[in-house]
């Protein structure tokens, strides 16, 4: 057992209704980076009608790729709307994923349906569009002082951006959120919601060690140092995405 006494929580929210393969590797790539620095890390899945509360986690992760499961993850968010809201304000980081990013929003519309609610974390609205969104993307991070980000993204729900949100990425390449803006997801304080499901953090440990540290930050107040890794692997695969658009 490790004697260094960081910590950090995962709140992984329901990963009975909201799932696809990139769920799991994303989470497992960010307990294994951090366990590489001597991090404890403790998963807790969230299902149904279990209480969040907002000061237990130091990270959250929500994701799925199935339409048919968002009523039901909608309402086992709509229950923990206030707790999920006081985390993002207080800055803890949260990456939603998918169906996951279009629950965080204002409210998700599919084809001849009513607008269906989402928690309003961040300031988007989804609307079902006309032709389907396949294919990798790649764009610059302001918050990762404009370094590439890539991904494979794979959506049919069209996503538009508020006043309320600054984009993820500012595409280079791909269809991104609606394929008129060229952006590519949302955030708002340490919240990104995307639409790339390679999984993300694998393909881009820069952006998995940024929410490591945003996590250690605000849990212990101050900036800690995060040991630099051997990433060949990691930077093959996102430069393999780059170099053949």
């Amino acid at each position: 057992m490790s004697k260094n006494p960081l910590k950090l929580k995962i709140a992984y929210l329901y990963p009975d209704v909201l799932k696809s393969n990139c769920d799991r590797a994303n989470i497992d790539v960010f307990c294994t980076r951090a366990k590489y620095r001597d991090i404890d890390v403790t998963l807790h899945e969230i299902y149904g009608n279990d209480k969040v509360q907002a000061s237990k986690y130091d990270f959250y992760y929500i994701g799925g790729s199935n339409i048919e499961d968002l009523g039901s993850a909608q309402k086992f968010l709509l229950q923990n709307e206030d707790e999920l809201k006081i985390a993002a304000i207080s800055a803890v980081p949260m990456l939603a994923v998918n169906c996951g990013y279009q629950l965080f929003g204002n409210f998700y519309q599919l084809h001849n349906q009513a607008q269906i609610e989402g928690i309003k974390i961040l300031d988007v609205d989804s609307i079902a569009g006309k032709t389907h969104h396949f294919g990798n993307v790649f764009g610059t991070c302001e918050f990762l002082k404009n370094k590439i980000v890539v991904g494979f993204e794979n959506h049919g729900i069209l996503t538009y951006l508020k006043s309320g949100v600054s984009p993820f990425l500012i595409l280079k390449h791909g269809l991104g959120n609606n394929g008129r803006d060229k952006t590519e997801g949302a955030r708002f304080n340490n919240v990104v919601g995307t639409y790339m499901v390679s999984p993300i953090l694998a393909q881009n440990p820069h952006l998995c060690d940024f929410f490591i540290a945003v996590a250690l930050r605000v849990k212990y107040k101050c900036r800690i140092p995060l040991t630099k890794l051997t990433d060949d692997i990691e930077w093959f695969s996102h430069n393999y995405i780059v170099d053949t658009k």
